[in-house]
C-alpha cells in the first residue's frame, strides 16, 4: 500500500476509522489507533456540532436558570452568609446540566462559554430583578463574598460541561 497523500511512500499503516492508507507522518495517535487527520480532527465530531436552534434554546434555558440561581445565592447570602460557598458550586451543575440536555448532551468550548456567561448574566439580572443591588452597593464585604460565590458557581456549571 501506499499513503493517500504521499504516493511515493509506502507503507503498512491505515486509518483504524476509515481504512485509509497513512504513513507514519500523516498519522495522527488516537485513544483507540492510528487516524488519518480528516479522522483525527475533533471538527468532523457530532459530539461538537450543535444546531443554531439548539444553541438558542440553551441560552434562554441556562439564563433562566442563572436567574434563578441568583435569586438563590441572595437568599442563602441574607441567611446563611458563608455558606454561598458551597451551595453556589453545587447549583452551578444545575445549569451546566440544563444547557447539556438543552443541546442534546453536546459539549464544546462555545458551549461551556455559554454556561459560564449565563451564570454571570443570570445573577446579575436577579439583582436587579430583587433590588438587592442597593445592599450590595452599600456593603463591600457583601458584594466581594456574592461576586466570589457567583464565580464559582459559573465555574461548576462550565466544569459539569467540560467534565461530563
Amino acid at each position: 500500500m501506499y499513503c493517500a497523500r504521499h504516493p511515493k511512500v509506502e507503507t503498512a499503516l491505515s486509518c483504524g476509522k476509515c481504512g485509509t492508507p497513512i504513513c507514519p507522518d500523516c498519522s495522527v495517535s488516537g485513544p483507540v489507533g492510528m487516524r488519518c487527520r480528516s479522522c483525527a480532527s475533533l471538527r468532523s465530531s457530532t459530539l461538537y456540532q450543535v444546531t443554531p436552534q439548539r444553541f438558542v434554546l440553551a441560552g434562554v434555558l441556562g439564563l433562566v436558570a442563572g436567574t434563578f440561581i441568583g435569586l438563590i445565592l441572595q437568599f442563602i447570602s441574607g441567611v446563611f452568609f458563608y455558606f454561598m460557598f458551597i451551595a453556589g458550586p453545587a447549583v452551578g451543575g444545575i445549569v451546566g446540566e440544563i444547557i447539556l440536555r438543552a443541546t442534546g448532551r453536546k459539549r464544546g468550548v462555545k458551549l461551556e462559554i455559554l454556561a459560564g456567561v449565563s451564570v454571570v448574566v443570570g445573577a446579575l439580572l436577579s439583582v436587579f430583578i430583587s433590588g438587592h443591588w442597593r445592599v450590595l452597593i452599600h456593603s463591600p464585604v457583601s458584594f466581594a463574598v456574592y461576586l466570589l460565590a457567583v464565580v464559582l458557581t459559573a465555574a461548576a456549571s462550565v466544569g459539569r460541561i467540560r467534565y461530563m
